[in-house]
């Protein structure tokens, strides 16, 4: 019960958050921005024969995002497109349920992918009679499961969702965004344990592009410009 408090309660400042579960994200970062860097020429080159493309959505919030992105993928190809959006905070998933458009194609759920929940995704990969997904989207989520599990919980993550898709797309935070995420934290009296004892500090977006390619054999296919936020759109064949 601690846990699901911690990440619902955001009452003295919403943007000193736990996990990265802002109830405001898409105010500030808005889908149609993000999506203005995203590739136009990775989605119809498919590993998989099958007639469905399948995506995870790893930290899919309120699903403005998913919704977009299935819409913008739909664009590429002919193949029926099932999408999967994951979150830990059941409000945000809620919200999206709520709100799904395309109730048919995308699913969400609340879960929790670095606590045991592995069987769920093999769940949703069994229904659809496949191993791996297409794609894998991975969105401004690197730092939240690197402050909550340290350097080797985010490379345990890393390899996990190389391990599980053909496209893997990343938007890692640059080491401010932690100094900023901490900050706030702090002055809400709240901290992330962990973050004095990382190893990965500055240059932190170009370790993990070095990690999965080195370690985790992905071959790096795409680098976006610079959003607004100053981050980067990566996308690897894994």
């Amino acid at each position: 019960m601690q846990e699901q408090q911690e990440v619902t309660t955001q009452k003295e400042d919403p943007g000193a958050v736990l996990f990265g579960n802002f109830i405001n994200y898409y105010q500030f970062n808005t889908p149609e921005e993000r999506l203005s860097v995203f590739p136009s020429h990775l989605w119809n080159n498919w590993k998989s024969q099958d007639e469905k493309i399948l995506i995870l959505d790893v930290g899919c919030n309120a699903g403005d995002f998913t919704q977009l992105f299935y819409k913008f993928i739909s664009k590429y190809s002919t193949r029926d497109i099932y999408i999967l959006g994951i979150d830990i905070d059941s409000s945000l998933i809620e919200r999206a349920s709520e709100n799904n458009a395309f109730e048919k194609n995308i699913t969400y759920l609340c879960l929790d992918i670095m606590e045991g929940n592995k069987e769920k995704l093999s769940d949703y990969l069994a229904f659809h009679n496949r191993e791996n997904f297409d794609v894998t989207l991975c969105l401004s989520i690197t730092m939240w499961i690197h402050l909550n599990h340290g350097d080797d919980g985010l490379k345990s993550f890393l390899k996990q969702l190389s391990s599980l898709t053909d496209i893997l797309v990343t938007e890692p935070q640059p080491w401010k965004c932690y100094q900023t995420a901490v900050r706030r934290m702090t002055k809400a009296k709240r901290k992330f344990p962990l973050f004095k004892d990382l190893q990965w500090r500055t240059g932190v977006d170009a370790t993990i592009n070095d990690f999965l390619e080195m370690e985790c054999q992905s071959k790096k296919v795409f680098e976006s410009t610079e959003t607004k936020w100053k981050r980067r759109i990566y996308c690897y064949r894994c």
